[in-house]
């Protein structure tokens, strides 16, 4: 097969890149080719080095127009497509070629699904939760959904924690952008409790965004005076995270991270951007798996301040640490990469069977601009509709 993958971004780096990049491996090592469509930068060029062909573009209109001309008279088979500024990308295309479109939804939203429902062949969900939200907002589409999650490969297997000492090392793993500052929030309440001030942790913090500058302030300034200490790393590559979390007695994470951490033997504490989930243990795993561990969720009303120093304090325990890792390590066998992405590629050749006939090369770029124009008018409507209703209150004040 010839698989067709635009996907749009945000930030250079983080969980969605590591998702494509893994079914990037799997597909290019099983004999299939692979383009994909990005903005240019460290995900494209890690692509690249994978085998995969790469276009790039701005995502501004007339980059677009001249990308979806080249992209109309390739070959593809299929596409599988990521959210937004992508998903439009490549339904234009799928509708063009006739081939098959195969769209994948990691978070709480649903990309406008009802508008182009007819057009899409299968839908991938990366937890329960999602394709149960996906249900409600387009009803019928679950005959053509499936769920899989998050995989780690190979190089996440469980490891003995560090040997005890008189101080734990606990390690946070996430980007640090606007969409990231719950588990952030979280934390601070965590490691600002009272009953943490003299306990002996030491913290290194994984990760970058545009809201690290903030947030390094305000847990430097909540750290001063007491025994604990911390680290910023910055964004590391995933052997060195890897290594990070090989060193940690417990990780706190979001979602992808909260596996990965999770296959490596470690006691995970998961928060998500919409959703706390606290330490992984026998009796929270299903909820947890199900929101692909915070991905899905209320935010606030699902944390009570003192939640995450009660957690913490618990990990004190080496026996409770023990018992966890242990947990975790048997946990993550559920996330093998290998079979998740066999799955997919077991279903994309499906779905490959039932190629149609191409339509003509300037339908392209009509469609991709009534789809566009689609999503423009709908943020537009939310906005206005969110800045009515605060004027309204405003009015009542």
């Amino acid at each position: 097969m010839h698989i067709f993958i635009p996907v749009f971004f945000h930030a250079p780096m983080g969980g969605l890149h590591h998702h494509v990049l893994a079914t990037t491996r799997y597909i290019v090592d099983n004999g299939h080719e692979v383009t994909i469509v990005c903005k240019p930068g460290p995900f494209a060029e890690k692509a690249q080095k994978l085998g995969a062909n790469v276009a790039t573009t701005d995502f501004t209109s007339h980059d677009v127009h001249r990308l979806l001309q080249d992209l109309a008279l390739c070959p593809f088979d299929i596409v599988y497509a990521h959210p937004f500024d992508s998903r439009q990308i490549g339904l234009a295309i799928a509708e063009i070629q006739q081939i098959p479109f195969v769209l994948v939804i990691h978070g709480m939203y649903d990309d406008d699904l009802a508008y182009y429902a007819n057009q899409t062949s299968h839908v991938i969900a990366v937890s329960q939760s999602i394709a149960e939200f996906l249900y409600e907002q387009c009803p019928g589409i679950e005959k053509r959904t499936t769920v899989l999650m998050n995989g780690v490969d190979r190089r996440y297997t469980p490891t003995p924690l560090p040997k005890p000492s008189d101080r734990l090392q606990a390690v946070y793993v996430s980007r640090m952008d606007a969409d990231m500052v719950f588990p952030l929030d979280v934390l601070l309440d965590g490691i600002s409790d009272d009953r943490l001030t003299n306990a002996a942790i030491d913290w290194t913090f994984i990760g970058s965004g545009t809201q690290r500058d903030k947030y390094e302030s305000r847990f430097n300034e909540i750290l001063d005076g007491t025994n604990q200490t911390i680290h910023w790393v910055g964004w590391q590559e995933s052997e060195d995270v890897i290594d990070w979390m090989r060193q940690s007695d417990f990780v706190v994470a979001p979602s992808r991270a909260a596996i990965e951490s999770l296959a490596l033997g470690r006691p995970t504490l998961a928060i998500g951007s919409k959703g706390y989930h606290g330490l992984i243990t026998k009796d929270s795993w299903q909820a947890a798996e199900a929101t692909n561990y915070g991905g899905i969720g209320t935010r606030r009303a699902s944390y009570q301040s003192g939640m995450v120093g009660e957690a913490i304090l618990k990990l004190f325990d080496l026996s409770y640490r023990e018992e966890l890792a242990e947990f975790s390590a048997s946990l993550g066998q559920r996330y093998q990469d290998e079979d998740i992405q066999k799955s997919l590629v077991h279903l994309l050749e499906k779905l490959v069977m039932e190629k149609n006939y191409p339509l003509p090369v300037d339908y392209v770029i009509a469609r991709y601009e009534q789809l566009n124009l689609h999503r423009a008018n709908e943020l537009l409507a939310r906005r206005l509709a969110a800045r009515e209703k605060k004027l309204k209150e405003q009015r009542h004040l």
